[in-house]
């Protein structure tokens, strides 16, 4: 009997029961599928082993894991909500708690098998859809891809084995916590007093608003505000820390907003008796307060879980925009070779059938000393000394031809140059240099204009700063040393057969050391940049000092072709995970709010049935209902986005990339699937408390 009437509340939850099962089902997918990557041998050997696919895959499977378990306390905890005099009448006919948890337990465990089952059946069906998007995200050719895991199935199992173990002892825990009489009494709908609101409350609303619009105010400052931070015992790192600090404002005035805000509205609200006495307005007033009552923790974690989910999607798609812009700047060419190593790749390059050795350019730069002024961040100019590349603009125009990422550059007097740094290309305006460049022999250098590097590698300069001068200027430097770069393009039948090729034979190392010693003294640059170094006898001296001599080294070769496929792995494997955890993170959230309000149509069943009883038209129940329903749904989704808007600006600002298009575009897909939710959970609400009718 027991078993039968258990059996025929389900059926009349079957709703609240189909959403679970779905969104569970798509996890075990999700779970099952990332498992199933890192068993796939076919995969892992054709990513090679430069990128840890198997690293990336088991942390996504954890983060499931930790998701679904998130969103499996927050069901479990409507569903006991929802059937408190189920549970009320179990304990009137003589059911013990053990009895009751038990009997929770085996439709939990039940409820889950199903899923679990149906996920594993799904993910063997779609395994082979996963694999090929991310071999198409990896831009890897494979030929087949389709395989039955049985190590991830196992794994699959044990996994949600054990989130079904923890929902149903947290579940029996919930049951022997409370007194079990006490859920068979009818739900209190405490309200505060309607003519009153605390002082604490209504302080507590005005700060969430006010933290919400202090994040977004640091947010669209942020570089100012860590600056600010540099000043304090954080030093260098409080320019990275800004954001966190941000992060934490925002989700302080989230809670709050959801806590005490949203009330205080509504409160405000009801004191306009035009608005309040206005249709259903009354019933939607003091609908909404005990909905925000009950709800508001659910909600501002739902918010900040929003906002997670799109920066995760958004973050992802710039962060391989970034990734891919990055192939640009350190290989702009096949092929960048330092002087002693040319030919050695040359005469490999020649004898690969069909392969040749297109637009050859050789770079010509002088390594000197200079002073100059620098500008992190918001702070003061530092005085900086240090060796800078000179390349002249002859040489600069002739690279240009055969690299497409060059831009055009123009000196109007002998004594101009343009600053070209590496740092520009991502962190555009957090370093800044001064108007002027002093060098050795009192040559004194304006800068005209500061622009990102798309010189190559810098590593094979040493890493220092290049600036482009005037073919006179560049003869006139005679201090320093010199050096050859050479930069070319090929035609080859199979680029990946060479680049193989090179790279067992070329191996990339640091090579043709330079010293260098330079003290401003007297608005004078003293010192020195030799292949050989003139202090030796402190060249064991452990004790490190600015003024002692300082060494660099060269990297000897770069491949555009191995720097492109690498990057499109990492960055391919990267968006692949973060795309399937963001999707996920907003079904489960669209999911956990269904459920919410799923449960409150249950709860207020009785009250729509007094409405109706009175003669409010179904039309005008409908419309509340709706109008109910945007109150819990918009907040979080707007709220979400504007923090996840916002997010995106302070990651602009540190990182430049022209891809965050893709970010903003996330939120619009957001918004999407919120109404999707809305208007079904609306729909389906609106069928609950009219059932009776039917």
């Amino acid at each position: 009997m027991i078993f039968n009437l258990s059996w025929k509340n389900f059926k009349g939850q079957f709703l609240n029961y189909l959403v679970y099962f779905v969104s569970m089902t798509f996890a075990v997918v999700v779970y099952y599928c990332f498992s199933a990557i890192t068993y796939n041998r076919t995969l892992a050997n054709r990513v090679g082993q430069e990128v840890h696919i198997n690293g990336a895959m088991n942390l996504g499977g954890i983060l499931v894991v930790i998701m679904i378990l998130g969103f499996m306390f927050a069901a479990n905890h409507f569903f006991l909500l929802k059937r408190g005099k189920e549970i009320g009448l179990y304990h009137l006919i003589g059911m013990r708690k053990g009895q009751i948890s038990f009997l929770f337990f085996v439709e939990t465990l039940i409820l889950g098998a199903l899923s679990l089952v149906t996920g594993i059946l799904l993910g063997i069906v779609f395994s082979k859809l996963f694999s090929m998007i991310l071999a198409k995200a990896m831009f890897l050719q494979v030929e087949s891809l389709f395989f039955v895991s049985i190590p991830s199935m196992i794994q699959t199992s044990l996994a949600f084995l054990f989130m079904l173990l923890m929902v149903s002892l947290r579940s029996s825990w919930l049951v022997y916590r409370y007194q079990v009489t006490n859920l068979f009494k009818p739900i209190e709908k405490s309200m505060e007093n309607s003519k009153k609101l605390p002082i604490l409350k209504i302080f507590l609303g005005i700060l969430g608003i006010l933290f919400i619009f202090t994040g977004y105010f640091l947010s669209y400052n942020v570089i100012r505000f860590g600056t600010i931070l540099m000043h304090t015992r954080f030093g260098f790192a409080g320019f990275f820390i800004a954001p966190l600090v941000i992060m934490v404002i925002c989700i302080v005035g989230t809670y709050l907003f959801f806590k005490y805000t949203m009330y205080l509205i509504a409160f405000l609200f009801g004191k306009s008796k035009f608005n309040y006495y206005r249709n259903l307005n009354m019933l939607a007033v003091g609908n909404t307060k005990l909905h925000i009552k009950r709800g508001g923790n659910t909600l501002s974690a739902v918010t900040v879980f929003i906002a997670i989910a799109l920066g995760m999607i958004g973050g992802a798609a710039s962060v391989y925009t970034i990734g891919m812009n990055s192939v640009n700047v350190t290989t702009p060419t096949d092929f960048m070779v330092a002087e002693n190593d040319f030919k050695k790749v040359t005469q490999i390059i020649e004898k690969e059938p069909d392969t040749t050795i297109d637009s050859l350019v050789t770079l010509n730069y002088k390594l000197t000393g200079s002073q100059f002024h620098l500008k992190i961040g918001q702070e003061e100019n530092q005085n900086t000394v240090s060796p800078i590349n000179l390349l002249s603009l002859s040489n600069y125009q002739e690279f240009q031809r055969i690299n497409p990422y060059l831009k055009d550059i123009e000196l109007k007097n002998d004594q101009d140059i343009v600053v070209l740094d590496s740092i520009q290309n991502i962190l555009s305006g957090f370093i800044r240099y001064g108007s002027t460049f002093n060098l050795p022999d009192g040559i004194k250098l304006h800068v005209s204009e500061i622009r990102p590097d798309y010189l190559g590698q810098e590593l094979m300069r040493y890493s220092f700063t290049t600036v482009v001068v005037s073919d006179e200027q560049f003869e006139a430097v005679n201090s320093g040393i010199t050096y050859k770069l050479m930069a070319f393009n090929i035609n080859a039948k199979d680029e990946e057969v060479l680049a193989n090729r090179l790279s067992e034979t070329v191996k990339p190392k640091w090579e043709t050391p330079v010293y260098y010693k330079y003290q401003w003294r007297n608005n004078q640059l003293i010192g020195y940049t030799d292949k050989t170094s003139r202090e030796p006898e402190k060249k064991n001296d452990h004790e490190f000092s600015e003024d002692d001599e300082q060494e660099y080294w060269q990297l000897n070769y770069t491949s555009r072709f191995s720097d492109l496929r690498y990057q499109r792995r990492v960055m391919g494997l990267f968006i692949y995970v973060a795309m399937f955890l963001g999707i996920l993170a907003l079904i489960i959230t669209g999911s956990i709010l269904m459920l919410q309000q799923f449960s409150e149509a249950e709860r207020e069943k009785e009250s729509y049935d007094l409405l109706k009883k009175i003669g409010i038209p179904k039309k005008e129940i409908t419309k509340l209902v709706y109008q109910q329903n945007s109150i819990i749904f918009f907040p979080p989704m707007i709220i979400g986005v504007l923090h996840a808007s916002f997010a995106i600006y302070v990651f602009s600002k540190y990182i430049s990339s022209s891809g965050y298009w893709l970010a903003y575009l996330s939120c619009g897909l957001l918004i999407l699937v919120y109404l999707a939710y809305y208007f079904l959970t609306s729909a389906i609400y609106s069928r609950i408390i009219h059932r009776r009718d039917q």
